[in-house]
């Protein structure tokens, strides 16, 4: 594989094409006249799929062909759903049954952002675990979500 195939298959999996996983027939070969395909110690070209388009990076034609005989249809890649809550617990339960908390977890309690808590760690507004993964004072948190001016 030289530098310009790499670059093709980054420009391509960027470009949403996914790598087409089985092996096209014979008969696709012939039709392009393809002098790479039976060559003997030689990886056979390598395609991507995009919808019913497929392009071959196996040498520097870079074939392209529109719905083509001669390859099994691809099944449709499905990818797991984002969760509506990305926890569990409320903020309220994770403060109560846990001693310490993830910084992801903490941040999801105050409804700030990561950055924001890892300054307020920085300047002292919470205290941390020692040692590493960094964890905070579940007690901590839970003075700041009902720490407001009425």
């Amino acid at each position: 594989m030289n530098t310009a195939q790499i670059k093709s298959i980054i420009a391509l999996v960027k470009g949403q094409w996914r790598p087409y996983d089985h092996e096209p027939q014979s008969v696709v070969y012939e039709k392009l006249k393809c002098p790479h395909a039976h060559v003997k110690n030689r990886r056979k070209p390598f395609w991507f799929v995009r919808g019913d388009i497929f392009t071959c990076v196996g040498c520097s034609r870079g074939c392209t062909l529109s719905r083509p005989e001669g390859f099994c249809l691809p099944i449709p890649i499905r990818y797991p759903e984002k969760p509506d809550k990305p926890y569990h617990l409320t903020p309220a339960e994770m403060v109560e049954r846990k001693a310490l908390l993830r910084v992801d977890e903490a941040a999801y309690c105050l409804n700030i952002s990561e950055r924001t808590l890892y300054e307020w760690i920085a300047v002292g507004k919470l205290r941390k675990a020692k040692g590493l993964p960094l964890r905070v004072a579940a007690g901590d948190v839970a003075s700041y979500m009902t720490n407001f001016e009425e």
